[in-house]
């Protein structure tokens, strides 16, 4: 346990959390999509285009920087339990993401809420005030752009049918090493 004197805002020892829309930051539905997983047959090819590899690798290269516990904001929600999840997660080369799942790992949103008030509810109920990215797109993550969590430097919009690039590496960084608090404190 650390001294209370020294410690800092937040527990040391906390995990950042990653809030991770799944549509034009993973997978840009080209040529699949979400409702491909869920329709049977798949097609023989599903698990190897469903995610753009490029956003996968720079995905798991924050993941294995920053060890961060995953929440899924998604609207695969509407679609998939978590063992669904872990199931596409294995087949897309993708465990280590079901493996970085946090205890309360999903962030649903009600019908006629946006992608912002599901978040900020989770936030509200489960946050312990570690460093935290959200992880989202132009289109499906209505209300975050402008929002209180952008301000503080705590979102990453990915550009629709082009997703997550290199080019966001260094903004998740900043979010999920908690070099948002200093502006996070002094905006409250």
């Amino acid at each position: 346990m650390s001294n209370s004197k020294t410690a800092s805002p937040r527990t040391v020892s906390s995990r950042p959390l990653l809030f991770l829309d799944l549509d034009d930051v993973l997978c840009l539905n080209a040529p699949y999509g979400g409702y491909d997983v869920i329709v049977e047959p798949h097609p023989e090819d599903l698990w190897e285009k469903l995610f753009t590899q490029g956003a996968v690798d720079t995905l798991l290269a924050a993941i294995e920087e920053h060890r961060p516990r995953v929440v899924l904001t998604t609207s695969w929600l509407r679609m998939l339990d978590r063992s669904g999840f872990e199931k596409v997660f294995q087949a897309t080369g993708l465990r280590q993401l079901s493996q970085c799942f946090h205890e309360h790992w999903d962030a649903p949103q009600n019908r006629g809420e946006t992608r912002l008030a599901a978040i900020e509810r989770w936030l509200l109920n489960h946050h312990r005030d570690e460093p935290f990215v959200v992880l989202d797109d132009t289109l499906s993550g209505t209300g975050l752009a402008g929002s209180r969590i952008d301000l503080m430097g705590c979102l990453v919009l990915c550009d629709v049918n082009v997703g997550l690039h290199t080019g966001h590496v260094e903004a998740l960084r900043r979010a999920l090493q908690g070099r948002w608090i200093s502006r996070r404190s002094s905006s409250r």
